[in-house]
């Protein structure tokens, strides 16, 4: 396939231009349409202009997988790490074949296959076998996955290849300190907790999902509500509430509250990994309450394009990723389709407050559950009709998750002889929320499994829901109504 560069001036002329033309045809919505292609074709280009990459670049390097190859970097990740093994990105400097040194760029997946200690910020010397990755199945491309990560080659360093520490980088200090906390916490929780409910709580609070077993993948999926162990919009909507309640009780003042917010979610979002899904939710949270701090009107759509402008500029491969399609098109889905369910209730039963909640829970859940379903069926090959139910139960039940979690992560780091006194309430939440989970996934008819859908379907589906809730907007159903009357 062929790619053409796209210079930088060309962009910039480009911007510019959309720029101008949103200016010259804001008055004139019928004409907005022009300023919608040339914003499509921007990013079109932008993203071609991505698989550019320079000379130098450690993909040009990967036809050396013949023979070992000495690579020295910086470790830009934090580390994952088993008995017998590690593995994390490697920013690389430069790359030493048959006595021949090349300065090298871009990033490589590590993969190191005997015991070791690496944190973030080393700079290392590694000798190992380079390779391109593999694609393991058509359903599958773990290639193109790695890809959209920013990496091109994995660097495999078995037992007795050269592992050597140089040094350590201190370009970071704030991600450094945000890693050793990380570390902390999740020694704390690892300590104090079972490994069935830490490998659990590790995933909920700190993105750590190296320990998950295919029974709770599996469990949670057939419920519906597998978003729950990845961290998104759900559990950074929980940990501002948190962050501003405690801010407000010790009298900060509104605006100061909303920038020592936004800086907490910044260390937050640091400290989990800075994972896409995690940058994304931070994001859209950051876009959210910047308008508050400015006493603007709030406007959902405008928040949320702006926010996916951000992530995409930063990363325009986010695009192909599921889970940025899925929680976009489920915040989307809540935000328009929440006020029309709840609107079919009579107005007699929002007077009850324990009503008016029940009400509002159930229309979220149906919402994100009509919004999100043809994905899901497609990715995933499973409908889920107990969805609806469980997140009513289960998606309020994890703030009581993510508060306790955040509290022995905070005691178990600060007073460490306390952590057992949290974790007992962590360890029984847990369970509380599997043995839920079990029992509504029991239930005749809770899920099904799929074939391969074809994307005509979903693409039908969608159609076919946007023409029902807004069906008072199509002008055979208006004469139609007018003439009964």
């Amino acid at each position: 396939m062929k790619f053409w560069y796209i210079p930088l001036l060309l962009l910039y002329t480009l911007v510019c231009s959309s720029l101008i033309l949103s200016f010259i045809f804001i008055k004139y919505r019928n004409q907005s349409w022009l300023l919608f292609i040339l914003i499509i074709c921007l990013g079109g280009l932008f993203l071609s202009n991505t698989f550019i990459l320079p000379s130098n670049h450690i993909r040009n390097f990967s036809f050396y997988k013949s023979g070992t190859v000495l690579i020295k970097g910086i470790v830009t990740s934090f580390p994952e790490t088993k008995p017998n093994c590690s593995s994390f990105i490697l920013s690389t400097e430069e790359l030493t074949q048959t006595d021949k040194v090349y300065s090298v760029s871009g990033k490589v997946l590590v993969r190191v296959l005997k015991k070791g200690t690496f944190s973030y910020g080393d700079r290392v010397l590694l000798e190992g076998r380079l390779y391109r990755p593999f694609s393991f199945s058509r359903e599958f491309n773990y290639r193109d996955y790695l890809k959209r990560k920013g990496v091109y080659c994995i660097l495999s360093v078995k037992k007795n290849n050269l592992v050597k520490q140089l040094g350590r980088n201190t370009d970071n200090p704030l991600k450094s300190l945000a890693f050793r906390l990380r570390n902390r916490i999740k020694e704390a929780i690892s300590k104090n907790l079972s490994f069935f409910s830490a490998s659990i709580l590790n995933a909920i609070i700190l993105g750590d999902r190296q320990d998950l077993s295919f029974y709770v993948r599996d469990a949670l999926l057939k419920s519906g509500t597998v978003h729950i162990i990845a961290i998104s919009g759900l559990h950074i909507g929980i940990v501002v509430f948190i962050i501003l309640v405690m801010l407000k009780i010790i009298r900060i003042p509104r605006k100061p509250r909303y920038i020592l917010t936004i800086l907490i979610l910044i260390i937050y979002c640091i400290l989990t990994g800075a994972n896409a899904p995690v940058v994304r939710a931070t994001i859209m949270a950051v876009v959210l309450l910047f308008s508050y701090f400015l006493k603007r009107e709030v406007n959902i759509y405008n928040s949320l394009s702006l926010a996916a402008l951000i992530i995409l500029i930063l990363n325009p491969w986010q695009l192909f990723e599921v889970s940025f399609q899925l929680s976009f098109l489920s915040v989307v889905s809540i935000v328009w389709l929440t006020p029309k369910i709840k609107a079919i209730f009579p107005e007699s039963l929002y007077k009850i407050i324990w009503m008016r909640s029940l009400i509002m829970t159930f229309s979220v859940s149906v919402a994100a559950s009509l919004g999100l379903l043809p994905l899901i069926a497609y990715y995933f090959k499973i409908i889920t009709p107990i969805t609806i139910l469980a997140n009513m139960i289960i998606v309020p039940y994890m703030s009581i998750i993510v508060a306790s979690g955040f509290a022995l992560g905070l005691v178990g780091v600060l007073v460490p002889f306390l952590a057992p006194i949290f974790a007992a309430s962590c360890e029984l939440s847990i369970l509380m929320l599997f043995k839920i989970n079990s029992l509504l996934i029991s239930i005749p008819g809770a899920y099904f499994k799929l074939p391969q859908i074809s994307f005509l379907y979903i693409l039908l589906y969608y159609i076919l829901l946007i023409s029902i809730f807004n069906f008072s907007k199509i002008p055979l159903f208006n004469r139609l109504v007018n003439n009964h009357c």
